[in-house]
């Protein structure tokens, strides 16, 4: 088996509303045999791998799968099967998979499964191919080590305990979240509503107030300073100072690092100055200024404080094993790192019990060492300091903290300026004020460990990520509005009208297109961008208020959608374009994809639908939310049918656009105060601005609200640049337009035969990647449509031969009856369109199909005396 490709699509997508990995395998070494047809290959699987046995298959029960390898299956499915079951051994919940053959002849296969952990997710398929190949040519293969590998690669990408709690607590509240970088950083929330989070900090949590809490001596000072009980203690840089401070102290001191964290170099209840010796050399392995205080004798709590309130509180206990006579103390920790609760740095709720010098050093203190075996029954506490992070544990006490002492907390908190912050406190007993009983506050933490209050090992679990949710986003759910536009024409249009129609409303609009990305008027990126990164871009922008969204075939099936759910989805039309292209050879696979759309409509949203569209109109089947219908026809019968019941349809008649709901209708507009619409002739155009006119309504605006909103696009003709782009030259007319498949060079022609002509002059070509079949029908479109045809090809031949796209449309058009006296075949853009312009006659009117406008702008611009248009003169 050869991995090819190897792609995670990250967003909802064609296959799955959660994450795949899609893999492009071959296995033409297998020889075109099925599993039935491999010998022992089956017996020896199972046995490699028995936990295949569990899975169900498209037979639905457990054992499904052994029946289909018994039948004879395809090596692509196994691979797809073997791949699911490695990464459920690692610990990943996946259950979808999919496999279908691309290319028969090639024995080339696609293999989709969910995945958790995109790096163990691409790494489970090499393992799996590895495994199979093994298999195949005899060996015995070892899953032990696979599964491994993949545990270690979750372990380092996974989110943590503390994370998830906050995560899940966003699903709980329907707030979206997104991951920024291969770190631990999330944002909460979209656009102008976002928060970030980073384990326990959050974009509230002050840099200040931080640096201050990492600075023990500096947070010591504040707070006393605040009046509020801190240990005595000074600082100082060598061990000679120490030890001379040691000399002050009339009890027993405690040595740690001015700047750490996690405990980390910090030493409790000495008493003698060997030990300090060797305390201050721990410490200042992480930092050279040593902190020596009095050590405050009690009890250990980690009091939680988020927004100004006391959410959990815990009493901390440090490591220690219980002998049983014959162990030796590193072999009982070793067995209690063995614990399934224990993992490795913050991976669990519980971390492996350290083992360093700090360990050694209180060990010795009482007299063992690790090779020392305690009596049965003998508890041996490993080490004075009690952090998670080093393998202590924690009880509950959140409902025995006196009032007192939670007041005191929440201030510490306040003093350091800090919206999280874990507060240790060392006093007697929780429950009684530490006015009366000498408590002292050690440290205040920002970032603190969540792990103790979420799992704690004895007490109630406290949900602390709801709280920190909470005090990030206390109303609402973080979404912006977001409207997706998708279909095969007309969805570059839509949006830019659409986003200014919004803009009117005073909103800060983030627009995708595959023109670029915009804020508002502000160009962010120029380019194709109507994919999901592009639309992760916008929903990222601090000051975007709505996000509406170009969202192309490509992008879907690439890397899936790049949002969980839009209030509005608008699917403009569907027709063939893009076949053969990801495995989608029909109309019936593109509709699938482009239904996505509509389907990832919240349940309180709108898919707006073009009911002229037989390939459209059906997918209100496919949607969860409401239904709005847009129509050219007044006397639609979807249309009819919908009102009948309730529902809501913008249709235009002959001269007006009207918004419906049952029987009760609102003029919106004449069409010919859009200038885009030609007066409605360009019937495509009018159709687009019934879709963003159903937009607008879906977002809650009145008819009069839309009337202005509507009103003069496109007489600026930046407005749709790319799009019906006219000008009026010396005696004849030159537009410049985007189509690129048979049903957009079909819309510009019918709208360009509404005005006054003689010769209708095309400048046409396709790019590359498009089907024989798509060229074919292009080229009849074509030769229908033009008395004369300048037949040229894109630069990027995106795998053809020079040449051949522009020979197959010149050829089917000679097919159609087309004279070759009125074809010319001029490969370069530029070339054709500077000859159509040179030979063109008075009342013609020359249109090319751009691959990129800007050169051929400058060409037109060049030519003659440009005179700017005046669209709305064509309404007349």
């Amino acid at each position: 088996m050869r991995i090819h490709q190897v792609k995670a699509i990250e967003g909802a997508n064609f296959f799955s509303y959660r994450p795949v990995i899609r893999g492009i395998v071959s296995i033409a070494e297998w020889q075109g045999k099925m599993t039935h047809e491999l010998g022992d290959f089956n017996q020896r699987l199972l046995k490699a791998l028995p936990s295949l046995a569990d899975h169900t298959c498209s037979r639905g029960k457990p054992g499904g799968f052994v029946e289909r390898l018994e039948e004879g299956t395809l090596p692509g499915h196994v691979l797809e099967h073997v791949s699911i079951e490695l990464l459920t051994l690692a610990g990943e919940k996946s259950r979808y998979g999919k496999t279908r053959v691309l290319v028969e002849e090639m024995e080339e296969y696609e293999v989709i499964y969910e995945y958790e952990c995109k790096e163990a997710a691409i790494e489970a398929l090499y393992a799996a191919a590895g495994f199979l190949n093994q298999l195949r040519y005899g060996e015995e293969p070892n899953a032990e080590p696979l599964v491994a590998q993949l545990k270690k690669l979750r372990s380092a990408y996974m989110p943590g305990p503390s994370t998830q709690a906050i995560l899940q607590a966003c699903l709980d509240r329907g707030i979206p979240y997104d991951k920024l970088g291969d770190g631990n950083l999330y944002q909460l929330g979209y656009g102008r509503l976002q928060k970030r989070i980073q384990a326990a900090m959050t974009s509230g949590t002050s840099c200040i107030g931080t640096d201050i809490a990492s600075d023990k001596q500096l947070t010591r000072l504040i707070l006393s300073e605040s009046a509020i009980p801190v240990p005595r203690g000074k600082i100082a840089s060598s061990e000679e100072e120490i030890l001379k401070l040691f000399r002050q102290f009339a009890s027993s001191v405690v040595i740690k690092p001015c700047l750490g964290n996690q405990g980390k170099g910090v030493s409790l209840n000495l008493t003698k100055e060997s030990e300090i010796v060797k305390a201050c050399r721990l410490a200042q392995v992480y930092s050279t200024k040593v902190i020596i205080e009095e050590y405050i004798k009690g009890n250990n709590y980690r009091l939680l404080v988020v927004g100004g309130k006391l959410v959990a509180a815990a009493r901390r206990r440090p490591p220690m094993v219980a002998g049983n006579g014959k162990s030796s103390i590193e072999e009982l920790i070793e067995q209690e790192n063995n614990n399934p609760l224990r993992g490795t740095g913050h991976e669990k709720y519980l971390s492996k019990i350290a083992v360093d010098p700090i360990l050694i050093l209180d060990l010795s203190r009482q007299g063992f060492s690790l090779k020392s075996v305690p009596h049965l029954g003998e508890k041996v506490v490993l080490r004075q300091s009690a952090n998670l992070s080093t393998g202590s544990t924690a009880v509950d006490v959140t409902g025995l903290v006196h009032r007192d002492n939670a007041e005191l907390a929440v201030y510490a908190a306040s003093v350091l300026g800090l919206d999280i912050a874990g507060i240790d406190f060392i006093l007697g007993d929780i429950r009684h004020s530490y006015r009366e009983q000498d408590g002292r506050i050690i440290e205040v933490n920002a970032a603190p460990g969540l792990r103790m209050h979420l799992l704690p090992s004895a007490g109630q679990s406290r949900n602390i990520g709801r709280d920190i949710v909470n005090m990030l986003l206390p109303h609402g759910n973080g979404r912006i509005p977001i409207v997706s536009v998708t279909g095969t024409n007309g969805k570059t249009t839509v949006v830019r009208l659409l986003s200014k129609m919004l803009r009117k409303q005073q909103l800060t609009v983030g627009m995708t297109s595959t023109e670029g990305i915009y804020i508002n008027d502000r160009l962010l990126s120029k380019g194709d961008h109507s994919g999901p990164a592009s639309a992760r871009t916008v929903l990222r922008h601090p000051d975007v208020q709505v996000a509406v969204l170009e969202t192309a075939r490509g992008g879907i099936l690439r890397a899936g959608l790049g949002y969980d759910y839009a209030d509005v989805a608008i699917i403009t039309n569907i027709s063939e374009d893009h076949l053969g292209q990801y495995g989608i050879d029909n109309i019936e696979d593109l509709s699938k994809v482009k239904s996505l759309v509509a389907e990832r409509v919240q349940k309180h949203g709108f898919a707006i639908l073009n009911a002229d569209d037989p390939q459209v109109v059906n997918l209100d089947q496919k949607t969860s939310g409401h239904v709005i219908y847009f129509s050219t026809e007044i006397q639609n019968r979807r249309i009819c049918k919908h009102l009948a019941f309730g529902g809501v349809a913008v249709v235009a008649d002959q001269k007006k656009i009207w918004i419906y709901q049952g029987t009760c209708g609102s003029t919106v507009c004449n069409l010919n105060k859009i200038p885009i619409t030609w007066g409605g002739k360009a019937r495509h155009n009018v159709q687009n601005v019934l879709a963003a006119v159903a937009a607008c309504y879906a977002l809650g605006y009145n008819a009069q609200q839309i009337r202005r909103a509507v009103s003069g696009f496109g007489q600026n003709p930046e407005d749709n640049q790319g799009r019906l782009e006219y000008y009026e030259m010396d005696g004849f007319k030159v537009v410049l337009d985007y189509g690129h498949n048979p049903a957009g060079i079909k819309e510009v022609v019918q709208t360009l035969q509404m005005i006054g002509h003689k010769r209708i002059v095309g400048c046409i070509g396709l790019p590359g990647d498009r089907s024989d079949a798509t060229v074919k029908q292009f080229a009849r479109e074509a030769a229908a449509g033009f008395d004369l045809l300048y037949i040229k090809e894109d630069a990027d031949l995106r795998g053809r031969k020079s040449g051949e796209i522009a020979h197959m449309i010149y050829e089917e058009a000679l097919s159609e009856g087309k004279k070759a006296s009125s074809m010319k075949i001029i490969l370069k853009e530029e070339e054709a369109l500077r000859e159509a312009l040179a030979k063109a006659r008075e009342g013609d009117i020359v249109v090319i199909f751009y691959e990129k406008a800007e050169p051929l702008r400058k060409i037109i611009n060049d030519h003659l005396n440009l005179i700017l248009p005046e669209i709305r003169n064509l309404a007349d």
